[in-house]
């Protein structure tokens, strides 16, 4: 009885700092602006202002982003993106050549630009994650830094993660390039096309990656089998241990925590992938593919069957 709290217990934590990127509110992110006077002025403006009805709807105190700044077209379903807008993590941002939307995420104050031309999804579900299927990203460091909490840069070709970093991802049709001008990130699959690299990419450096063609298929099997595995070492974590196995609860706790980063960061490249169909219809499908397989890995699941409560 006591180790099945135990293991409810630990899961429990390890479900919790997993997902501390879209739970974790930020009090002091209202105080976060730039320095900048008249940016400063244009969000206390954008605040205030009522939010054009074209924009896809945010439930109110639901994590989402905010357009601080947008240059050029830049539109959600074919409706150009206003000054104050509230993005809600579902809906492909498309921009045309020399546009850029400077966005705030709502609760963390985590901020960082979208360059065109290009197809990216900002704060994917209200979390601190951008899927990019063309075109660039450039984040801003010093911002909505918390400890243990990292922002995820996910395309279908590679990842970068990063805890306090200014840089900028590229993404064009051969190949992934990174630029570190402050702090650190990791870019993975750094194993990919031979790269010149070592992790952590730090301030001054660069890295870059072959882009990968590889069939959207590929990225989804990637995905499901990454959430299965995570599924499966959760559902361990809650078994009862034997006497004297070398598999102790520490053991399997940090083991679960290393697949749910796993499962986390391959469905978060699928879903990149989604961005890169033209084909609505398939786009759907996958998208729905890739929810399916994170409500996977992210669940807790039931005790294990025959274990005592």
């Amino acid at each position: 009885m006591m180790l099945a709290r135990l293991s409810l217990s630990v899961l429990s934590l390890a479900s919790m700092a997993a997902c501390a990127k879209r739970t974790d509110a930020v009090k002091a992110s209202v105080n976060a602006a730039p320095s900048a006077s008249a940016l400063a002025a244009a969000n206390a403006s954008a605040s205030t202002r009522p939010l054009p009805t074209s924009v896809p709807h945010v439930v109110p105190g639901m994590a989402a982003c905010r357009a601080l700044e947008v240059v050029g077209r830049a539109t959600v379903e074919g409706t150009p993106i206003a000054l104050g807008s509230l993005l809600d993590g579902k809906h492909w941002v498309e921009l045309q050549t020399g546009a850029s939307v400077a966005l705030r995420h709502t609760v963390t104050s985590r901020e960082f630009r979208l360059i065109g031309p290009g197809t990216i999804l900002p704060c994917r579900n209200g979390a601190e994650q951008i899927l990019v299927a063309a075109g660039r990203v450039s984040t801003s460091a010093n911002l909505g830094v918390r400890p243990g909490a990292e922002v995820l840069i996910a395309t279908p070709s590679g990842s970068v993660r990063y805890g306090d970093a200014g840089l900028e991802l590229e993404l064009g049709p051969k190949r992934l390039q990174l630029r570190v001008k402050q702090g650190e990130a990791w870019l993975e699959p750094e194993a990919q096309g031979n790269p010149k690299f070592k992790n952590p990419v730090r301030s001054g450096a660069e890295a870059r990656l072959t882009v990968d063609h590889a069939l959207p298929s590929t990225r989804l099997a990637a995905c499901q089998s990454s959430a299965q595995k995570a599924r499966e070492s959760a559902e361990l974590v809650l078994a009862p241990g034997t006497p004297g196995s070398a598999s102790s609860l520490g053991a399997r706790a940090a083991a679960q925590m290393r697949d749910r980063a796993a499962a986390r960061t391959a469905c978060a490249m699928a879903a990149a992938e989604a961005g890169v169909s033209q084909d609505p219809a398939e786009r759907q499908r996958l998208s729905a593919s890739v929810a399916h397989a994170d409500e996977l890995w992210q669940s807790v699941p039931p005790a294990v069957a025959g274990q005592k409560n």
